[in-house]
């Protein structure tokens, strides 16, 4: 018999990449830091401030953030 016909194994643990573990670690270590990080607080940003609940702040950025590197990865799945 040939291995021909099947596909090589990817490197990682129970079929998912290096790369997706570690993601999912940061996403929940994200998670659990804007948990734990519920005071309010004064933010300011360009030409407004509000007061609002900490954790708000760090989603809002966390979305940012995922928005902003999902935008720069794109150029890899155009054809």
């Amino acid at each position: 018999m040939s291995d021909q016909g099947r596909r090589p194994s990817r490197p990682g643990i129970g079929g998912l990449s290096y790369r997706t573990i570690a993601g999912l670690a940061v996403a929940l270590l994200i998670v659990v830091f804007i948990a734990l990080n519920r005071d309010e607080t004064k933010i300011s940003f360009i030409v407004f401030s509000t007061r609002t609940s900490l954790w708000v702040a760090l989603a809002v950025a966390a979305a940012g953030a995922f928005v902003a590197g999902f935008l720069m990865g794109r150029h890899r799945y155009r054809r």
